[in-house]
């Protein structure tokens, strides 16, 4: 069977794949698709396959490609999903390439690529070169490996060398190395250009949002407002987990997230915002107390940080901690940990005991009370106690307030802590937080602000401990007997309150939501080594399969033709018969010019007549799908015509 030779891009294929695999340290894979896609060159066998076997090779594929996309999401904390998608896309078009490469169909029809192509009545014409497209792939995915100088040269010689042998033969080999030369030299100082001024407005846009958000937001909760008017009710989702290594409810009741210890007005903020360093007890361990027994085991919090600095929830009581994904952990005076350099990652241990350990002592701002509350807590008691007759009677006078979730009243606006202590009696949890922390201060006790996380609702099925965004807490920390004591005045029923205004499709979202994690932890614990036997085994099984498929399908042997040039190449049609037109016009003395294209020729020397008969020939010649043979058989019959008619003239 004689076949045309179309441009193929020889050594380059398999060149830009060990270049993937080099960059990517994927060579032990690469090395075999090179000499695959090499060895075709080699060999003259080729299979006949029908486009059923082209859609059944696409259809595995495409299973492929949603089961890795799959996988990528989740485990997104492990791989960059669109880096490492495009890193893999060779693998992925490695069995299509292959099939293409030894059947007997020199291009890939866009139905077989193309799903939604398929149902289509007239038969799909478009193809593509799967050979073009597969080092166009290789190139991709390697710039997305390893960090080198060479890559760029690299790539430029490969797309080089492949340019060259498309070139057009109207052009010299010394003006398209020129060309492309100065095409490269013009991109290379466009590209520095461009990535200059890029990094340039990035930096200065960076500027703009940090200083926008900074004014609005609090990344770090260096400030909090002492009362908020209006519907206070957070989300239903979940915001983490917590689970005790024993299996049972025995983790402490809240969790320490910021400490204010300055009250200016309406605000609770921060007097001293600086963190200070904690020690490496080992790679992602850091230790806060001596204690060498634990009295309660350790319990793992899966919680995904979003950023790469975030205050990090942790028990008052935490003695150690671990497996937590950041480069340092630091620590403010008032006890709230910051993890610096973090990246994603499913969860973090804490290990803890019975005695509160954050927390530098007091110092004199600790009992400060501002001068406009002076007068409401005057109100609330006028007289010095001990500080074991203080918190008793400060968790008695709260004993008849009660919690809400709306605050509706303009007064609280203007004194949301007299409001709340002579007027209301109700709030949420910052007005009674607040107000414990000045009422301890006014007995003489020094005292914080500190928000976090309440801890309370348990999911026996799971053996885990359910943190929503709506458990978000507030209460005061009192200092007693060189301690860090929480003191919670909040009344216990606000959680029951808020679960209560919950949406009634809760139960669903926590279904899907729990099953969905369950399973990613299933997945992120299984190990390749675990399927290692059950993998061989597939692999096995589909190379039977394809031996089976290879051997039955039809075959043909291809007759090759000795090309010692790759300009030779770009001539189909050469057999042409208009070329005997050319050739008796140019007898007689009507020649082209060189690189006069045959249009403009033709229209010189006054002969239109032979524009139909031209149109054919540049289809014959340049046309993918070519001409009929019905079409081809008219060209003849046209082009003797007319040198018939020449002869008879000349005569």
């Amino acid at each position: 069977m004689n076949t045309s030779n179309p441009i193929k891009p020889r050594y380059l294929g398999g060149l830009s794949a060990i270049f993937w695999g080099w960059q990517c340290e994927l060579i032990w894979f690469a090395l075999p698709v090179a000499i695959v896609l090499e060895a075709r060159y080699y060999l003259n066998r080729r299979w006949a396959l029908t486009k059923t076997d082209f859609y059944r090779v696409a259809d595995l594929t495409t299973i492929a490609l949603l089961t890795m996309v799959f996988f990528l999401f989740l485990n997104r904390q492990d791989y960059h999903f669109i880096t490492t998608l495009l890193t893999w896309s060779p693998i992925l078009l490695f069995p299509l390439v292959a099939v293409l490469a030894y059947s007997s169909t020199p291009r890939m029809s866009l139905d077989i690529l193309f799903y939604s192509l398929r149902g289509q009545r007239e038969a799909v014409q478009q193809s593509w070169d799967m050979d073009y497209v597969y080092l166009g792939a290789c190139l991709l995915a390697a710039g997305l490996g390893k960090e080198g100088s060479y890559y760029f040269p690299v790539v430029v010689i490969i797309l080089g060398c492949s340019l060259y042998q498309l070139r057009s033969l109207r052009f010299t080999k010394k003006i398209f190395v020129a060309s492309l030369c100065a095409i490269l030299l013009t991109a290379t100082a466009f590209h520095h250009g461009i990535r200059t001024t890029h990094l340039s407005i990035k930096k200065q846009t960076e500027l703009w949002i940090a200083s926008w958000i900074s004014q609005r937001t609090d990344p770090l909760k260096t400030r909090t407002a002492l009362g908020k008017v209006g519907q206070l009710k957070l989300s239903d989702s979940i915001a983490f987990r917590i689970k005790p290594s024993s299996g049972k409810p025995d983790f402490p009741s809240l969790l320490v997230e910021a400490v204010y210890n300055s009250a200016s007005g309406t605000d609770w903020e921060v007097f001293d915002p600086r963190f200070k360093t904690v020690e490496h007890a080992d790679d992602f361990t850091w230790r806060f107390s001596e204690a060498s027994i634990y009295p309660y085991p350790e319990s793992k919090i899966y919680l995904e940080f979003d950023r790469d600095r975030s205050l990090i929830p942790v028990p008052s009581q935490l003695v150690e901690l671990n497996e937590l994904p950041a480069t340092d952990v630091s620590i403010s005076t008032y006890g709230a940990l910051q993890g610096i350099g973090l990246i994603p990652a499913p969860h973090y241990t804490v290990s803890y005991d019975s005695e509160p350990h954050l927390g530098d002592v007091p110092s004199p701002i600790d009992l400060l009370v501002p001068e406009e509350h002076r007068i409401s807590l005057h109100q609330v008691t006028d007289r010095q106690t001990s500080v074991e007759e203080a918190i008793p009677f400060i968790h008695q006078f709260f004993s008849d307030f009660r919690y809400t979730l709306f605050q509706n009243d303009t007064e609280s606006t203007d004194d949301p802590l007299g409001h709340f202590l002579q007027t209301s009696k109700a709030g949420h949890c910052e007005h009674f937080a607040s107000a414990t922390t000045l009422l301890l201060r006014h007995l003489g006790i020094p005292s914080r602000y500190v928000v976090g996380y309440a801890v309370q609702e348990w999911n026996d099925d799971m053996k885990m401990y359910i943190v929503r965004d709506r458990h978000a807490h507030a209460w005061a920390s009192a200092y007693v007997n060189g301690q860090w004591i929480p003191i919670d005045t909040t009344p216990h029923q606000w959680l029951h309150m808020e679960e209560n205004h919950s949406s009634f499709l809760q139960p669903v979202w926590d279904t899907l939501g729990n099953n969905r994690f369950l399973f990613a932890l299933w997945f992120n614990d299984q190990k390749l080594s675990d399927y290692e036997k059950a993998l061989y085994g597939i692999g096995f099984l589909l190379a039977i399969i394809l031996i089976w498929r290879i051997a039955t399908s039809e075959q043909v042997i291809i007759k090759r033709e000795k090309i010692t040039n790759a300009s030779n190449w770009i001539l189909p049609g050469e057999d042409s018969p208009f070329f005997r037109i050319e050739a008796q016009l140019s007898i007689l003395g009507f020649r082209r010019g060189k690189g006069e294209l045959m249009t403009e020729w033709l229209m010189r020397i006054e002969r239109p007549e032979l524009l139909p008969m031209l149109t054919n020939h540049n289809r014959w010649r340049f046309d993918p799908q070519g001409i009929s043979v019905v079409e081809k058989k008219k060209l003849a019959d046209q082009v003797k015509s007319w040198l018939d008619a020449e002869a008879i003239q000349k005569t």
